[in-house]
């Protein structure tokens, strides 16, 4: 999870924005506070993305966008003359908007991270970054803002600024539309891939030495097909235990104790691995909160479903 600093920095980052249509009052401002706004913005701007920079090693895009758009902003109101300088000001909050659409939209297109996949780096652990699931969900909820932000385009362009038009229609998209979508899709996503039948999930032992032990006969070979690899289970709590789950030729074999090279290395507390097991618990949502801990190969964590177990339903 994020360090309060980059909590606070990713907050901090709206400030100059924020800031800079103060000061402009959304075009109703004098043209002497106009010139003013968008250069005072600019330089918190600058500010941030230095801070950010120095202290995270890395930028996000909002920081990226913002300062993008000052810059322009402040080329476009100082270098002009006057009349279509003025276009700046009078449309700021519609140019913001298609500069968050553009911010949105372009990264992946280019190979790039998307934009919530990029600002999900300071909210969860690094074991997760290069899941399959983690970007798939970055990807559509990235998208999703993509066209959040240019309905708001839309709106503020149609609108002429005014506060309706500019400011309420577009900030119930972004709550009603586009944060909700962040928050809700993840779980609906994630229980619709990894849920087990009832049936099945009875039929998963409730004890994690039976449940370790027992794989074998849950293996898949079919799902294996060339795989060579070893897995060590690092278990804590009451069902504590060191097992290597080794799979080689289409064959799978455990055996108690440790590994010196292992393919993927799984730490979880007994009780955590079983409801994950059981389908209680969403194993990536689990690994993304922190219930439990892995290292190694990413992507044979994400095939363990396919190699063992109850059979999950993949819809979604």
């Amino acid at each position: 999870m994020a360090l309060p600093l980059e909590k606070a920095l990713f907050v901090t980052s709206f400030l100059p924005v924020a800031v800079f249509k103060t000061i402009a009052r959304v075009g109703q401002a004098t043209w002497g506070q106009a010139k003013a706004a968008v250069l005072i913005g600019f330089f918190l701007a600058l500010i941030q993305y230095v801070v950010s920079r120095r202290i995270l090693k890395t930028n996000t895009y909002l920081e990226k966008a913002f300062l993008g758009f000052l810059l322009v902003g402040t080329i476009w109101v100082y270098l002009l003359p006057s009349k279509p300088a003025h276009l700046f000001v009078d449309h700021s909050v519609a140019i913001l908007y298609f500069t968050l659409f553009v911010m949105t939209f372009l990264p992946q297109l280019f190979g790039y991270d998307p934009f919530t996949y990029a600002m999900a780096k300071l909210w969860y652990p690094p074991s997760v970054w290069e899941m399959d699931d983690f970007r798939l969900l970055n990807f559509r909820i990235t998208y999703v803002w993509s066209g959040v932000f240019f309905a708001c385009f839309l709106s503020s362009a149609w609108g002429q600024g005014k506060p309706l038009y500019a400011i309420i229609i577009p900030f119930s998209l972004c709550i009603g539309i586009g944060l909700v979508f962040s928050k809700k899709y993840p779980d609906y996503y994630l229980k619709r891939k990894y849920r087990i039948d009832p049936e099945e999930a009875a039929a998963v032992p409730d004890s994690l030495e039976k449940l370790i032990v027992g794989m074998p006969q849950a293996f898949n070979p079919e799902a294996a097909k060339d795989l060579k690899a070893e897995i060590q289970f690092l278990i804590s709590g009451d069902d504590s235990g060191q097992w290597v789950l080794s799979i080689s030729d289409n064959q799978c074999e455990v055996r108690p104790g440790r590994t010196p090279a292992p393919s993927l290395t799984i730490e979880s507390p007994g009780e955590v691995w079983v409801k994950i097991a059981r389908g209680e618990i969403d194993r990536p949502r689990a690994l993304m909160e922190g219930l439990y801990k892995v290292r190694g190969d990413m992507s044979l964590l994400s095939r363990l479903p396919q190699l063992f177990g109850a059979k999950r339903k993949s819809e979604g």
